[in-house]
């Protein structure tokens, strides 16, 4: 079966999010590693594949997802690298490894906080040197495999806490691709919403109706702690108990936190305008790696008004 089979039916939903990682495609014709960073459901692997089905040298080869807590420290090896005839009790034959399989495509490793030392140690070399030794065999391997990296957490908290190693966290952190929150992706919500809608109502053969721009104040009134994957599960089950074919959001009242009138955070009308300024700039530049270029494209200003604003709001870049 071809590797891919399971992997070319993707969709970038949401126009702000399409826009967002249009602004990273020069990264499509580098061979460099990149991280993705971001909540949990934020759609990090659907980044991975967008960044291996648009390039042009890699798109034809295998994608190969490695979850990083479902792969064992003792088995690591000679799952991702392979192994030689006779390197263990019960190899009776050679095997390639996942990084083989997937030579010349790009090789996917989820969740790279939960990586033990040991394995982030294996890591290091592989990302560094690109090359990489089977079980029982004496020589190395150089592999042109794109390496794409996907973590939950904040690996340079992670590095200050001494559970993940400096030298990797550098490594990895050339390239970083940030995915935002679905609170912060605006009228995405609702695309996204939508795309479901249709995709489960197809699935279950209801006619259940689409929402519009009514319903945008109540869907974007929830944080979705959950991002999309919360989405997709809420907007399933509102689909299977639909009635009149329609969608139910009352249940979303209830996740509304209280509105916070605390004094503290009430300012000046000016003092409030610079600080929701800053605190947008420095939002877009953080999405964008500092580059001045893709924020001024993010948030469509122009680049010398994005300077001036850096400039005048104190930003260091």
């Amino acid at each position: 079966m071809n590797q891919n089979f399971l992997f070319d039916e993707f969709k970038i939903i949401g126009s702000n999010t399409a826009k967002y990682l249009d602004s990273f495609r020069n990264l499509l014709f580098t061979g460099s590693t990149v991280l993705i960073t971001g909540e949990t459901g934020t759609g990090k692997e659907l980044a991975a594949r967008w960044i291996h089905f648009n390039d042009p040298k890699r798109s034809n080869n295998p994608f190969v997802k490695i979850t990083i807590p479902n792969i064992g420290e003792n088995i690591f090896e000679s799952e991702v690298f392979g192994y030689e005839k006779g390197a263990f009790t019960g190899a009776v034959s050679s095997k390639k490894g996942l990084i083989e399989v997937c030579e010349g495509g790009s090789l996917f490793f989820d969740e790279i906080e939960n990586a033990s030392p040991a394995v982030q140690s294996k890591l290091l070399q592989l990302f560094e040197d690109r090359l990489y030794r089977k079980v029982g065999d004496t020589s190395y391997k150089k592999t042109n495999a794109r390496f794409i990296v996907a973590a939950n957490k904040d690996l340079l908290e992670e590095v200050r806490k001494n559970n993940f190693r400096q030298d990797l966290y550098y490594r990895l952190a050339v390239i970083e691709l940030k995915m935002p929150p679905l609170r912060e992706r605006g009228k995405d919500i609702l695309e996204i919403a939508n795309y479901y809608i249709e995709k489960y109502s197809k699935e279950l053969e209801k006619g259940v109706m689409l929402l519009t721009r009514k319903d945008y104040p109540r869907l974007s009134s929830y944080t979705w702690p959950g991002n999309i994957r919360e989405l997709k599960n809420f907007i399933e089950k509102a689909v299977i108990f639909s009635k009149d074919n329609r969608i139910d959001l009352s249940t979303l009242e209830k996740a509304v936190p209280p509105t916070q009138t605390a004094l503290e955070e009430i300012y000046a009308y000016k003092e409030y305008i610079r600080l929701k300024e800053q605190e947008l700039f420095i939002k877009a530049l953080s999405m964008c790696n500092g580059n001045v270029e893709q924020t001024a494209f993010l948030i469509k200003m122009s680049v010398p008004f994005v300077y001036k604003k850096v400039k005048e709001l104190g930003i260091r870049i």
